[in-house]
């Protein structure tokens, strides 16, 4: 791979806007990528998926009804419209900062270069699927049941989330229960509740604030954070409406009933209190922990690479990826295969440019096992 080419690319690609609700930054992210993958020969579907989200690109090296390699990557960030002017792609040393350089236009450009770089005698014998996300920093709400259908028939996942210091893989993540809770009371005068019949929607939102928070428990490595919370409209007035949005991050998946029981609970609660609680979203999604296949595969590619001078180590994140949505339907997943980054999220977001290649010959010797195996 040329790297000069590879980091012209990436400028190009960090300099555009493309927040999850900026489906014309994720077009023309998109677009690049198709456009690419079209000049290399490969099958290119757009899937227009919703108004408000970008287009997810699905790239084959062929059409089969089974695939035994699937690489993913999200064209999505979480900067707002107008950041790449604020703040742009630069390099300063062995380090390139951006908006989404890390998170993860790093990992996309890596896959697309793989692919392009891809030896003829394995592209004859593995049959890949390339899918490019548009939606992953907020849930994947719209592209996960379109790769859902793909995942369901391969054999094994790469996930091109950044990589952790010294080749550092991640082979396990926390799951989630994300919800957002509206409450709907009766508004009066503050000082005349005894007689008005007003119930107080932040009354009821507090109630729940505080009961979910004691659900956070280190021994189970479970935590809770009610990241938004409001509601009312002025002090003398009784709110008649609150609303919290809540991620409850977990580890083992036994913790789902735990809380999914407490918010029954809550919510029969709330009904004798006489407040409507509508739950305007709601999702589970499992943690990704390895299978007894998982565990062997991991060995293997540790001892595989270890062969090869490439020293890997594993680690589980508290973040989530799309691996924890592939998983359940199957394949085997490996995340953090992209190039070594960090302080995603912020404008401290950076790059290590001397890890961009390291990470690039590493899944070559995963996709050559792969093909090898087979």
């Amino acid at each position: 791979m040329d790297l000069n080419t590879y980091l012209d690319q990436l400028e190009y690609l960090t300099n555009i806007d493309s927040c999850s609700d900026d489906p014309e930054g994720i077009k023309k992210v998109a677009d690049f990528f198709a456009d690419g993958f079209r000049e290399i020969g490969w099958n290119v579907e757009y899937h227009d998926l919703a108004p408000k989200a970008g287009p997810c690109v699905i790239c084959t090296n062929r059409e089969a009804d089974h695939y035994d390699l699937m690489l993913i990557g999200h064209l999505d960030t979480v900067f707002p419209k107008g950041t790449c002017a604020e703040w742009p792609f630069r390099i300063e040393g062995n380090v390139a900062y951006g908006p989404g350089v890390s998170d993860m236009t790093n990992g996309t450009l890596l896959m697309y270069h793989l692919m392009r770089e891809l030896p003829e005698e394995i592209n004859d014998k593995l049959n890949i699927v390339v899918v490019f996300n548009p939606d992953e920093e907020t849930g994947s709400f719209f592209s996960e049941p379109l790769y859902r259908s793909y995942a369901q028939k391969c054999d094994y996942a790469f996930v091109y989330e950044s990589g952790g210091s010294n080749t550092t893989l991640c082979n396990q993540r926390k799951g989630c229960v994300g919800f957002v809770a509206e409450f709907i009371g009766k508004a009066g005068h503050c000082g005349f509740v005894f007689t008005n019949g007003a119930k107080s929607a932040i009354s009821e939102m507090a109630k729940w604030i505080v009961a979910l928070d004691e659900l956070q428990s280190e021994e189970r490595d479970t935590t809770v954070n009610v990241g938004v919370a409001g509601g009312g409209t002025k002090v003398n007035v009784v709110a008649d409406h609150a609303k919290i949005e809540v991620s409850v991050r977990l580890s083992n998946p036994d913790e789902v009933k735990r809380v999914e029981d407490t918010i029954e609970k809550l919510k029969a609660g709330a009904q004798e209190r006489g407040i409507q609680v509508n739950m305007l979203r709601y999702r589970v999604s499992p943690p990704l922990n390895p299978t007894e296949e998982g565990k062997k595969y991991f060995e293997h590619i540790e001892k595989l690479c270890h062969s090869k001078g490439i020293d890997i180590k594993y680690k589980a994140r508290g973040g989530m990826s799309d691996a924890n949505r592939i998983a359940p339907h199957g394949p085997i997943c490996l995340d953090g295969l992209g190039p070594e980054g960090d302080d995603c999220h912020s404008r401290d977001e950076y790059l290590l440019i001397d890890t961009i290649l390291p990470f690039f010959e590493l899944s070559q010797v995963l996709i050559k096992d792969l093909a090898d195996n087979k």
